[in-house]
Parts: C-alpha cells; sequence; structure tokens
C-alpha cells in the first residue's frame, strides 16, 4: 500500500510586534549561511547594530564590491519570495503605512511608525523596504526629504502641488494654519483634499510646519527662528499679548526652539531690550512694536499722545490711550501729567 508524503507548511512569522525581524529570519534560513550573516550583519539583524559593508568586508576577507553583491542576491531572493504566507503581512504593512499618508512618507517618519523603536525591527524593515519593488525610495534633495513612494505615485505631480503652495505662502509672506492654507491653494487644485496636501507637504525641505502648527516657507524665521530674539518674536507673535520676559523664557523652552539648553530669563530680557521691534510695556514686560506699542518712557509716550490729538485731552482720555499701550499703575501716569505737561482748566491737559 502507497504512503503518501505529507505537505510540511512553510513557516509563517506570528502576529507579534516584530513582524519584519521575525519574518527575516525565516526567510533568511534558506540561503547559505555566509549570506545570511551577512545580510543580518548589514541591516543589524540580532546584533541591533548595523555595519559597515567596509566592516563586513574585513570580517569575511572580501570586498566591499563582493558584499554588496552578496546583499543585493539574497534581497532579490527576498523579492521573489511573494508567495510565502508571511510575506503578505509584510508588504500589507508597508503598503498601509504609505498609503494612509496619500502615496508617500519620509523615512524617517515610516520608520519610526513601523519599526516600534526597536533597531532589531527596523533593520529587517529597511532590507523589505530595499528588497519589495512596490515601494521606491527617493534619496534626499534640495526639494524634498529622503523618503519612500508607492510605486505608482507620481513625482511630477508633487512638484506640482509644492510650487503652487510656495507661490501662495511668497504671496502672503507669513506663515498660515493648514485650514487656512488650503482655503488658498483648493481655489488652484480642488481635487486635492485638505489632508492630502498635508501630508504631500510634509516630505518637502522648502516648506515647513513649525512648532505651532503654522506652514511657512522653510528659510522664514517663523518656520525656524535661529537666535533668542528670533524665538521670542516667535512665541510672543503666538501668544497675541504681551509677556514678561521670565515668561518667554519658559515658552522659548516649553516649545522645543531652544534644542540644547535651557533659556536663561536675563538672555532673553538683555535681547529684547536692543531690539526695536519689542517694546517695554511694564516691569520686565515685552510686547511687539507691529501691535501699535511704542518704545520710550511715560513721559515720552504721553508727550507723542498729546502730539497726535493736536488739542488739549482730559485726564481720562490721556489714561485710557497710555494704558493702551503701556502696563503702568494710573498712579505712574497721573504723576508724569501733572510733573511734565501744561494743565488748562480743572481737568484737560497739553504739551507745554
Amino acid at each position: 500500500m502507497a504512503t503518501s508524503k505529507a505537505t510540511v507548511p512553510a513557516k509563517e512569522a506570528p502576529r507579534g510586534e516584530e513582524i519584519f525581524a521575525t519574518t527575516l529570519q525565516i526567510l533568511l534560513e534558506r540561503l547559505p549561511v555566509r549570506s545570511r550573516s551577512i545580510v543580518e550583519a548589514r541591516f543589524g539583524i540580532g546584533t541591533d547594530m548595523p555595519k559597515t559593508l567596509e566592516e563586513i568586508g574585513k570580517s569575511y576577507q572580501i570586498t566591499r564590491e563582493r558584499v554588496r553583491q552578496v546583499i543585493g542576491s539574497a534581497l532579490g531572493y527576498l523579492s521573489q519570495e511573494k508567495a510565502h504566507p508571511s510575506i503578505g503581512q509584510v508588504v500589507d504593512s508597508i503598503e498601509r503605512a504609505i498609503a494612509e499618508k496619500h502615496g508617500i512618507i519620509r523615512a524617517e517618519e515610516l520608520l519610526e511608525k513601523l519599526s516600534l523603536k526597536s533597531n532589531r525591527e527596523r533593520g529587517a524593515l529597511l532590507a523589505f523596504l530595499e528588497a519589495l519593488s512596490i515601494v521606491k525610495e527617493e534619496k534626499a534633495t534640495k526639494e524634498y526629504e529622503k523618503l519612500y513612494r508607492l510605486k505608482d505615485f507620481s513625482m511630477s505631480r508633487l512638484k506640482k502641488i509644492k510650487e503652487s503652495t510656495k507661490d501662495i505662502l511668497t504671496e502672503v509672506q507669513d506663515a498660515l494654519e493648514g485650514k487656512d492654507l488650503y482655503a488658498r491653494f483648493k481655489k488652484l487644485h480642488p481635487e486635492v483634499s485638505e489632508q492630502e496636501l498635508l501630508d504631500l507637504l510634509s516630505v518637502s525641505r522648502e516648506i515647513k510646519q513649525n512648532v505651532f502648527g503654522k506652514w511657512g516657507l522653510s528659510g522664514w524665521s517663523d518656520i525656524k527662528p535661529r537666535g533668542t530674539r528670533e524665538k521670542a518674536y516667535l512665541v510672543l507673535k503666538t501668544a497675541g499679548k504681551p509677556l514678561h520676559f521670565r515668561e518667554i523664557a519658559e515658552l522659548i523652552d516649553t516649545y522645543g526652539l531652544q534644542k540644547k539648553k535651557h533659556s536663561h530669563p536675563q538672555t532673553v530680557h538683555n535681547e529684547l531690550i536692543k531690539d526695536k521691534r519689542f517694546v517695554l510695556v511694564g516691569r520686565g514686560i515685552y510686547a511687539l512694536s507691529d501691535w501699535g506699542y511704542k518704545r520710550g518712557t511715560v513721559k515720552e509716550v504721553i508727550t507723542e499722545i498729546l502730539k497726535s490729538a493736536g488739542s488739549p485731552l482730559t485726564r481720562e482720555e490721556v489714561l485710557d490711550r497710555v494704558l493702551e499701550i503701556r502696563q503702568v499703575k494710573k498712579s505712574t501716569v497721573i504723576i508724569n501729567l501733572n510733573t511734565f505737561f501744561a494743565r488748562i482748566g480743572k481737568n484737560a491737559y497739553t504739551v507745554k
């Protein structure tokens, strides 16, 4: 009586957290030991630390080019294993993650999203990204970050959308909230949704989003402030109201504008007092001159108010106008009025 051979099913990666590393190891088991070891070393599988071509070459006493050929051959084998039960999970995970970003994604964002901060998983994911034909890698350029895209994604369409957005921002000359940017953009490209626009812009090097969620040209100080003054200006502009220099320093740190060290309040105070864009409107309290605040002492402010009025003003009128642009006590204004200005009648003042 003939006996039939049982079919041994291919190993399948468990549906755990490390799907890429586990699947890669299962597939690599079919390769010669040396080829498998070279691939694992190159992508940091099992060691958590990827090695360079030169390091691998020295270990195996072969040239860098030979290392490259071995890895290329192994990745070619991986790309042909489409029927393996675990490959479907890998392909679906990668394809879904990129599709959710409308077909294109920054390389670092994809790695963070799928590798769960595991170096082992990250290395395996990189191996699959290099091997699978559904994904195309684009190196970093002046226009774009390093990115991955689905193979049918149109880079020319991306460029058209980016250039239209640059034109809008150049015309406005100010950073915009996503919804405000899209309101202008959809007049030119109504077929593009707001989320698609923002996803596509996220891979651009020429257009960036600042820590407050506003979009602008990457060279603008509102997007990438460099010095203490630019950072303080952005904090005040976003707050929309005068702030004490200690609060400004604290917010610079809170929003991550100061990367390596904490902001010193006194340094902030010293920088702002020298810059005409900032006006000291109270004890340590700064406002932006863009808001109509003027530099000078209370006496100088009152002088400017009375000269602009063209006729005497009552004490209450002077108080109201000074307190609109200065955070000082009413008594300070009254003392200045009585000391430096001519009083007309019972309750009116003019310049002497």
